[in-house]
């Protein structure tokens, strides 16, 4: 019968102890590697962009380019409304003009007739928008227009000559007439200015749209490249304290035998020497 010699007991003894005592140390370990791991990923996820300013500028100018489209488009059609207006308005002067213009002499129904038409140019010249907006000035034409309105809405002939008696109105129908002409100039220039300022600030949108989106996809891209970067030091760490303990169990194994009375296999020849 072999009995175990006192080293060999204890060296066997010290390995189960040293490899129960590895794993609750490395069980601990582990936990508070992947603690502090999921910390710096707390940290990494958490705190503001490199290009947080940036972004911010970007936001602050898209955000006012949005909310600038919807008055540029109510700007731009409020126009076109009053452009449909003085076309009307102009034509309804002309007709006006012809009530009492188709010969020298104003008679009393030509001036009933006109008093009915007059009245119907003061209603649209009345309904005329008075448009204002900071980034545009049309020298303020729809304004002086509606100043000759109550002079309109008081324009009566009288029977007699129209070069004579009724100069004044004549003069009056014509200088009116420029100022509708004028207006639906400017009116026109207006709608193509702003309908131009429309487009830019769309495109300027856009841009601003794909820039933010680069920066917060390549601010994504950095955290998710520090965070791939801590899980493989991780892995390694915690790799190499697995490797260390592997190299610690062989070699206290290789211990354990070296004191240990090996004992020939079972039938072999050597066993008659033992």
């Amino acid at each position: 019968m072999n009995v175990p010699s006192v080293a060999s007991s204890l060296a066997s003894i010290a390995q189960a102890t040293s490899r129960v005592g590895f794993e609750v140390q490395f069980n601990n370990l582990q936990n508070t590697l992947m603690k502090r791991f999921n910390n710096q990923v707390d940290v990494i996820t958490s705190r503001n962009p490199s290009s947080v300013h940036k972004v911010v500028k970007l936001q602050k100018e898209s955000s006012e380019l949005v909310q600038s489209l919807p008055i540029l488009e109510a700007y731009r059609e409020a126009n076109r409304n009053n452009y449909g207006q003085l076309e009307a308005l102009q034509e309804e002067l002309t007709d006006l003009r012809a009530t009492i213009s188709d010969d020298n002499n104003v008679t009393a129904s030509e001036i009933t007739n006109f008093t009915t038409k007059r009245d119907s140019v003061a209603k649209r010249l009345n309904n005329l928008y008075i448009l204002v907006h900071p980034n545009f000035n049309d020298g303020q034409v729809i304004l002086k227009l509606k100043e000759s309105l109550a002079e309109l809405e008081s324009l009566t002939p009288i029977v007699g000559t129209l070069s004579g008696n009724n100069a004044d109105i004549s003069a009056f129908l014509t200088e009116i007439d420029n100022k509708v002409a004028s207006s639906i100039l400017t009116t026109s220039n207006t709608i193509s200015s702003v309908l131009f300022m429309e487009t830019n600030v769309q495109s300027r949108f856009t841009n601003l749209d794909t820039e933010l989106l680069e920066l917060t996809y390549e601010e994504q891209e950095l955290r998710n490249s520090e965070i791939d970067s801590l899980k493989v030091d991780l892995g390694n760490t915690l790799r190499a304290i697995s490797l260390s303990f592997e190299i610690s169990g062989d070699l206290a194994t290789a211990i354990n035998n070296s004191l240990t009375k090996q004992k020939p296999p079972s039938g072999s020849v050597l066993n008659f020497f033992t």
